[in-house]
C-alpha cells in the first residue's frame, strides 16, 4: 500500500482515538466491580485512607443513591476500566487532610459527579484520572491535589476547592437520649454528623426523668467538635405543698377533646400561679448558665447567638417547669393524666357540621353554562377549622346543591369528616397560640336521612401546613383507604379526599404582562463558570399570537407591529419576528428580552443538564419538546407540521414550557465567536458582535440541538417561521402590580 493511500487511514486514527477518549471521560455502572475484595496493596495502605477499611467491610458495591448521611465513600481506581466503591465511617485525622470540593458551590450533584473522571490537569488523557476520590452527599474529596478538573459538554471545567468541612459528634451513655440539632441537620438516632461547615453549633438534649438543656460549641474549619452530654442534677428533691382546683378525677371524667383542652388551659394557668411560690434561686445553682457571646466568637446581636439564647431560655423554662412540677408533687401526675386522656380522645374519628363561609362555582372552559367543580371555604383566618375544599358531587346536580345551600333549609347540613380529632397545637415562645384541625377525610352533604359525599381535595393554609406534625402526617397519609366514620355512614366504601398544602405561588397571571414565573436569586454553571443571578420574572410560555395582538392593542395604530406568523393560531407562538420587534414588544409591557443567562437559568430550573430528559432516553424527548421528529418530519400535509400551541408539552420544574423546541427564542445578548470573559454576576453577553444569541432550538431541529446550553445566532434583522420570543420583567414590578 502506497503512503498516499495510507495517509487517510493514519489521519483517521487520531479522530477515532479522540472520539473514544471523549466517550470515556465518564464512568458507567459496568466500570464498578461488585463484590471484589480489596487487593493486598490497598489493604496494606488502609491505615492511610480517610475511611475505615478492613477485610470485614472492604467489599466493593455499585453506587446506590441517595448517598447516606454520616457516611464517607471511596472510589478506588484499580485499572482504566475497573473501579471499587467502598463506604464506611470517616477517620477524623485523615479526613481533615483531604482537599474538599463542595458540590453545591460547583453546581454538581453527587449522582452526576460519581460518573465523572476527575483529573489534576488538562493535559491528561481519558484514562489518566485520579485513582482515589472520596464522596459524600455534599462534597467530593481528593487526598492528593487542591484542584480537580472534569470534561463536560466538550470542554474542561474546574472544580473549585472549598473550605474544608468538619465533624460534630455527641458522646453520652444515655440509652434514650433525645437530640435536637437546632441549627444543623442530624439524622434521627445518630450521634455524629459530617460534613459540616465551621461555626457555632447548637443542640438540645433531653432524656426520660432528666432536665433538658441546650448547649453550644464552636467548630473550627476541618476540625471535630465534641459535645459531652451531662444533664443538670438538682441538689434537693424536697416536695412543696400546692393547692390545685383541677383533680385527677376531673381529668379521667373528660368526654371530649374540647373539654380536655379547656380544663388543660385552666390547669396550666394554675401551675403558672403556683410557680411564683417556688424559690428559683435553688434552680439557678445547679442549672448550667447561658454561654457568653464572646466565648462562642460572636457578638450579642449576632443572629446565631440570639437563636442560641432563645432556645436556651425556652429549654431552661421547660426544665424549670419540670423541676417545679416535681417540687409541686401532684402536678406531674396531672400532666401524665392529661397526656393519656388526649391520646385516647384524639384517636377517635370526628364529624363537624359547618356552613361554608364562601362558595364558588368553577365553570367549564368549553361550556360556560356547565359547572366543572365547586369550591367551599370553611372557617376564617386563624380559626380552629380553616380549609378549602374543591371538587365535584356526582349524586346530585351541582346547581341544585347550591340552591339548597342558598335556601338555608335546616334539613340540609354540610359535614366535615376527619380521620381523627387531633388538631395541631401551635406554640409561640412556649405559649399555645392556636389549635387547628388538619386531618380531613371527606366533605359530606346531609339531606334529611340521606348522606352523599363529594370527591375532591382539601387545601390547608400555609400557617397550618408548615407545622412539622402536619408535614409528617401529609407525607405518611394513605389516601386510598377510608375512615371508619365514613364507612359506617355509607353502604359502599368511600375513598378519602386528598389533603394538600396551599402552594407558595411562583406563577402569577398578570392582567397586562401575561403569565409569568417568579425566579428567585441563585447560581448555576453557565458556559463552564459558576455565576450568580438576581431575581426576575419570565413568561411561562413563548409569546402567543393572541397575546401579541393584545400587546399591540396597548399602542396607537401607527406604532403597532404586524404579526408575520406563517403558522396561524391564537395559541401558537409568534413566528417571523425580528430581534428589534421582539424587544419592542417586551418593552411595551415594561420588560425586555431575557439575557442568555436569564433564559438558560429559567429553562434548566436548577438542573445541571441542558435537557429535561435523560441522555439515554431519546424516546422521552417528545414528552417535553416540539422538534423535527414530531413536527418537521411529518410533512407539510400533516396537521402536526410546524410549531404547535404553547404549553402542550410537559413543563420544567419551575412551570415553564417549551424551553426546548417549538420555536427558537431571541435573547438580549450579542454573539461573538470568542469569549474573553463571563461576568460572575448576571452575565450580559459579549461587548463585541452584531448578531444576537438564539436559544432552545425549534420544531425544525433534531434532539441534539434542543440542549438549553447550546447557543445559535442570527442577524437581528432576520426573521423566520422557526423564531419567536418570550419576555422578562423586574421581579419587584410584578409583585407590586399583583398586590394592587
Amino acid at each position: 500500500m502506497t503512503f498516499s493511500r495510507l495517509l487517510p487511514l493514519l489521519l483517521l486514527v487520531p479522530a477515532l482515538t479522540m472520539a473514544d477518549e471523549d466517550r470515556n471521560f465518564k464512568l458507567t455502572s459496568e466500570n464498578f466491580k461488585v463484590g471484589s475484595l480489596l487487593d493486598g496493596s490497598l489493604l496494606e495502605n488502609a491505615s492511610k485512607k480517610a475511611i475505615a477499611l478492613d477485610r470485614a467491610i472492604a467489599i466493593s458495591q455499585e453506587p446506590v443513591f441517595p448517598l447516606q448521611p454520616n457516611t464517607l465513600y471511596l472510589r478506588y481506581k484499580k485499572s482504566a476500566k475497573e473501579y471499587f466503591w467502598f463506604s464506611g465511617e470517616a477517620k477524623p485525622e485523615e479526613y481533615k487532610k483531604l482537599h474538599a470540593f463542595n458540590l453545591k458551590e460547583n453546581h454538581l450533584s453527587a449522582r452526576e459527579v460519581i460518573g465523572l473522571r476527575l483529573y489534576a490537569s488538562r493535559q491528561y488523557k481519558a484514562f489518566q484520572d485520579e485513582s482515589d476520590i472520596y464522596f459524600d452527599a455534599e462534597y467530593v474529596y481528593s487526598p492528593r491535589v487542591p484542584k480537580l478538573l472534569f470534561m463536560k459538554n466538550g470542554q474542561w471545567q474546574i472544580l473549585k476547592e472549598s473550605t474544608h468541612p468538619g465533624m460534630v459528634q455527641i458522646k453520652s451513655d444515655e440509652k434514650d437520649l433525645d437530640i435536637v440539632a437546632l441549627n444543623s441537620s442530624l439524622k434521627a438516632g445518630s450521634k455524629a454528623v459530617y460534613p459540616v461547615n465551621d461555626g457555632v453549633y447548637i443542640f438540645s438534649f433531653g432524656a426520660p426523668d432528666k432536665l433538658p438543656y441546650v448547649d453550644a460549641g464552636v467548630l473550627k474549619p476541618g476540625d471535630v467538635l465534641t459535645f459531652n452530654v451531662n444533664f443538670p442534677v438538682p441538689d434537693s428533691g424536697d416536695v412543696a405543698p400546692v393547692n390545685m382546683s383541677v383533680s385527677l378525677e376531673q381529668v379521667h371524667a373528660l368526654q371530649t377533646v374540647e373539654e380536655a383542652e379547656n380544663l388543660y388551659d385552666v390547669f396550666s394557668s394554675e401551675v403558672d400561679r403556683n410557680f411564683t411560690r417556688i424559690d428559683t434561686t435553688e434552680f439557678s445553682k445547679f442549672y448550667p448558665p447561658v454561654k457568653s457571646a464572646d466565648s462562642l466568637g460572636l457578638d450579642d446581636s449576632n443572629k446565631v447567638y440570639r437563636s442560641y439564647v432563645s432556645h436556651y431560655n425556652f429549654k431552661r423554662s421547660e426544665a424549670q417547669t419540670l423541676w417545679r412540677n416535681k417540687k409541686l408533687g401532684t402536678v406531674s401526675e396531672l400532666y401524665k393524666a392529661f397526656h393519656a386522656k388526649f391520646d385516647s380522645l384524639q384517636a377517635l374519628p370526628a364529624q363537624i357540621n359547618m356552613t361554608p363561609v364562601f362558595v364558588k362555582k368553577i365553570m367549564s372552559a368549553t361550556d360556560s353554562t356547565k359547572i366543572d367543580s365547586l369550591e367551599f371555604r370553611f372557617g376564617i383566618d386563624r380559626n380552629r377549622v380553616e380549609t378549602t375544599w374543591n371538587g365535584v358531587v356526582d349524586e346530585i346536580p351541582m346547581d341544585s346543591l347550591l340552591k339548597l345551600m342558598m335556601v338555608g333549609d335546616g334539613s340540609f347540613v354540610t359535614t366535615l369528616f376527619l380521620a381523627n380529632n387531633k388538631p395541631v397545637w401551635v406554640f409561640k415562645e412556649g405559649k399555645i397560640v392556636g389549635r387547628y384541625h388538619y386531618r380531613y377525610d371527606k366533605l359530606g352533604f346531609r339531606m334529611g336521612d340521606k348522606l352523599i359525599f363529594g370527591k375532591g381535595e382539601f387545601t390547608l393554609p400555609l400557617h397550618i401546613a408548615v407545622e412539622p406534625e402536619v408535614v409528617e402526617w401529609l407525607k405518611n397519609r394513605a389516601p386510598e383507604s377510608s375512615s371508619s366514620s365514613i364507612a359506617s355512614s355509607s353502604s359502599s366504601e368511600v375513598v378519602k379526599d386528598t389533603v394538600v398544602a396551599e402552594p407558595n405561588k411562583k406563577i402569577i397571571e398578570h392582567a397586562t404582562r401575561g403569565t409569568v414565573a417568579l425566579i428567585d436569586s441563585g447560581s448555576f454553571r453557565f458556559r463552564g463558570k459558576v455565576v450568580s443571578m438576581s431575581p426576575y420574572a419570565i413568561h411561562t410560555t413563548e409569546v402567543t399570537q393572541e397575546f401579541f395582538h393584545k400587546i399591540m392593542g396597548l399602542l396607537d395604530s401607527a406604532k403597532r407591529i404586524p404579526d408575520r406568523s406563517a403558522f396561524k393560531g391564537a395559541n401558537k407562538p409568534v413566528q417571523g419576528i425580528t430581534w428589534e420587534n421582539a424587544q419592542y414588544a417586551c418593552k411595551v409591557l415594561g420588560g425586555d428580552l431575557p439575557t442568555e443567562a436569564q433564559w438558560e437559568f429559567a429553562g434548566r430550573a436548577g438542573s445541571n443538564d441542558g435537557v429535561l430528559w435523560t441522555d439515554d432516553d431519546a424516546m422521552s424527548v417528545g414528552k417535553y419538546s416540539i422538534f423535527a421528529e414530531n413536527s418537521l418530519k411529518r410533512g407539510k400535509k400533516d396537521a402536526a407540521y410546524g410549531p404547535h400551541d404553547v404549553a402542550t408539552k410537559t413543563p420544567n420544574a419551575w412551570g415553564i414550557y417549551d424551553m426546548s423546541g417549538n420555536v427558537a427564542e431571541w435573547t438580549r445578548d450579542n454573539y461573538f465567536a470568542i469569549t474573553f470573559s463571563i461576568e460572575s454576576s448576571n452575565p450580559t453577553g459579549s461587548y463585541w458582535g452584531t448578531n444576537k444569541v438564539l436559544k432552545g432550538g425549534s420544531w425544525k431541529d433534531k434532539a441534539k440541538n434542543l440542549n438549553m446550553t447550546v447557543r445559535d445566532d442570527e442577524d437581528p434583522r432576520y426573521w423566520s417561521d422557526h423564531i419567536g420570543f418570550r419576555c422578562v420583567f423586574p421581579l419587584e414590578r410584578i409583585i407590586q402590580d399583583n398586590k394592587k
